[in-house]
């Protein structure tokens, strides 16, 4: 099985949205895992999934009110897509 880590910038406005966050990951049924970095300047959340999501994710968070954009793309022997 294929597995992408797909790293996304976001404009969080409060620590409320990672509720909001996880509500379109678990939307999502190819997502393994995710995390995020609120300490990061770009509140980067790390996804781990069976296929490229990255744009229907961002496409969630977006029905949210969260802005965010894909910064990289790996696949499963992490080279950069």
């Amino acid at each position: 099985m294929s597995r992408y880590i797909t790293i996304i910038s976001t404009i969080i406005e409060s620590g409320s949205d990672t509720g909001l966050i996880a509500l379109a990951a678990a939307g999502l049924q190819d997502i393994s895992e995710w995390s995020i970095d609120l300490e990061d300047c770009d509140k980067v959340i790390r996804i781990v999934s069976a296929k490229d999501i990255s744009n229907e994710f961002c496409e969630k968070l977006a029905l949210f009110g969260i802005k965010a954009s894909v910064m990289q793309i790996f696949d499963d022997r992490y080279h950069l897509m």
